[in-house]
């Protein structure tokens, strides 16, 4: 099932708990503590038989951490079975772009920098586009499609990226000695 690309997933329904339709919710998140303090969740069901479902957004009765599971137990108004609950499994749970955890300053959403133009910085020579972000731990790695197709990394540190302007959708860099070459 492809997710309305309008909307972020944070998580994702992987099973139930227990017989009374209480389900078990794996973020997908760096903010998984979001998840206690939703009103609703806002589900993206999988396809049956081939057949698209339309997204259902169900009140939170309750929801609580599972320890030493990384899941949330949540509680939603009208799933009350366990069959209920099994008919949700596999669910995305996305919220509206603007329902993001607010990041502070410098530090962005890897879907608002997928699709940037990179620009060098001292020459406004176009060097391609980000095609995706790999986190490594230490910092970010941007893959870059070059106009002629290949495809190169920039580290995304303070020496390299000199500005990330969203609303131009560009991004501007300082190429350090034999980075691109």
């Amino acid at each position: 099932m492809g997710s309305d690309r309008s909307r972020v997933t944070v998580g994702c329904i992987v099973g139930t708990h227990g017989i009374k339709g209480s389900l078990k919710l794996k973020p997908l998140t760096d903010y998984p503590e979001r998840f206690l303090h939703m009103e609703t969740l806002y589900l993206e069901l999988p396809q049956v038989k081939g057949r698209h479902r339309p997204p259902r957004e169900l009140k939170i009765l309750d929801v609580r951490f599972q320890d030493g599971k990384d899941l949330f137990i949540v509680t939603l108004e009208g799933i009350d079975t366990i069959e209920m609950a099994e008919d949700l499994k596999g669910a995305l749970i996305t919220v509206a772009p603007e329902d993001r955890v607010p990041l502070e300053e410098g530090v962005y959403w890897i879907d608002d920098i997928i699709g940037l133009e990179v620009v060098e910085d001292e020459t406004d020579a176009v060097l391609g586009v980000v095609e995706d972000v790999m986190p490594t731990g230490s910092n970010d790695v941007y893959e870059v499609r070059t106009p002629d197709g290949v495809l190169k990394m920039i580290p995304a540190t303070g020496e390299v990226i000199r500005k990330v302007d969203l609303e131009a959708r560009q991004i501007r860099v300082h190429l350090l000695e034999g980075l691109w070459d």
